[in-house]
Order: structure tokens, then sequence, then C-alpha cells
């Protein structure tokens, strides 16, 4: 058990610390974020699938006169803003400028927040833990979290907070993996073993490795959520280097 939650409990020691390193790792989460940026995201598909999405919740709420002042999208677990600096980009190019749309990232270390407003003025920051979000009730027009539940030891917990946050008739696009199913085709045994090796020293080290499954049964239970759809998305590494 304590091995399950030993990447939660290292967030939590560096945000104690104001650092973004974890444990003796050599590498910041910064630099482990720039470097994954500087590759192609096999991914990229459905993060710009989902901003499509948000940003449709966004002017719904600003068509609709829901959204006053402004709309509102938010990024819980915003890391270094990768996220968030591509709505805005998208939001400005489509019309919705900062005056009609705010977007904010919350992410738990402090030290990422600040290299992440230096990369994205246009965005705002805030430092918060998804267990406890530090922003009012039904505030939200689109709330947004990508490989955060795999590291919350309180899913449950973690959707209340989303939830509250969003303004009746919000959107939540909740983008997350499952371990579980992941498959090494090979014929080589060798080759198969140490995939494996590595998929169940991963798990270990999560403290919700089904966070898929798991957010979307939770939600299907919630009475006060509406409309819960489960798209999938995959994708295949051919070059294990």
């Amino acid at each position: 058990a304590g091995q399950a939650q030993s990447f939660t409990a290292m967030l939590h020691a560096a945000a104690a610390s104001g650092t973004d390193k974890l444990g003796d790792e050599v590498q910041s989460m910064a630099e482990l974020f720039a470097a994954c940026a500087s590759r192609e995201d096999p991914q990229q598909r459905l993060r710009n699938r989902c901003a499509a999405q948000l940003l449709e919740a966004a002017a719904r709420s600003i068509e609709g006169g829901v959204a006053e002042p402004k709309a509102l999208l938010v990024d819980v677990g915003s890391g270094m803003g990768r996220d968030v600096g591509a709505w805005r980009a998208k939001a400005d190019a489509a019309g919705l400028g900062a005056d009609r749309l705010d977007i904010v990232g919350v992410e738990l270390l402090a030290a990422l927040n600040e290299k992440a407003a230096v990369e994205h003025p246009s965005c705002r920051f805030v430092t918060g833990d998804v267990a406890a979000l530090p922003l009012d009730d039904s505030t939200v027009d689109g709330v947004h979290c990508s490989r955060l539940l795999i590291h919350s030891p309180d899913a449950a917990k973690a959707i209340d907070e989303m939830v509250r946050v969003l303004r009746p008739g919000g959107f939540g696009v909740f983008e997350e993996g499952d371990y579980g199913t992941n498959a090494c085709l090979t014929g080589d045994v060798r080759t198969a073993t140490v995939c494996r090796a590595v998929s169940d020293a991963t798990m270990g080290k999560l403290a919700n490795p089904h966070a898929a499954r798991v957010a979307y049964t939770l939600l299907l239970a919630r009475d006060d959520v509406e409309s819960v759809v489960l798209e999938s998305d995959s994708f295949c590494i051919l070059d294990m280097e």
C-alpha cells in the first residue's frame, strides 16, 4: 500500500518544500514537461478534441448570458500550462479574448505555477489541490483534468470538487488512462517480460491506475451529473527506444 501512493506522496512532499523535484530524481518536473513538449504527442488528437469541447461549453455560457462577467475554464493539475496555453490561443482565434473568457490552471506545485505564468502570461495560475480546489461553488463553465486522477488516492473526493465548482449546465472533461488495458504485442518472450515488468512497476507507483473506469463509474452514480459519455482513445508505440 505504501508503494501504491509513493508518487502521490512525492508530489505532496515537493509541494511542501516549494520545489518541483520529486524525491531523488535528478530531472525536475519542469524539465520533464519541457522534454515531453519537444516530442510528438501521441494523444494530440484527443487533446484537440477536448479543447474544442471545452471552448464550445464556454461559448454556450457566454451566448446564454450565464457567464457573468465572463466565462471560466479551469485545468486541474495544469503542470507547465501546456493545455491552458493551447486553449488561450484557440479561444483568441475564435474571438473569445480575455475580456470574455478567463482561463485558469490549478496546480499543486507552486514552483511549476511560477514557470507556467512566465510561459503563458495571458492565463492565470493558482496553487491548489484537487481535494480542496481554491474556487467558489458553481463558478466554472468548463473543468478539465488530464492524467490527474491516476495520482488521486480518493478519486471520489477529487470528482466531488470538480463537480462542485461547475455551474449548472457546466461541462467536465476527465482525460484519464487505465493501465489495466496496456498490451505488448510481440513474439519475443524477453521483450514481453520486460514490458510487463515495467507496466507492473508503474501501476504499483500509481494511487489509481484504473482512473478512467473508476471515474466513469463514479460519474454514472451521481444524481447531479448528466450526459456522461465515455470516449476511448488509443495509441501504439512502435519503437520502445
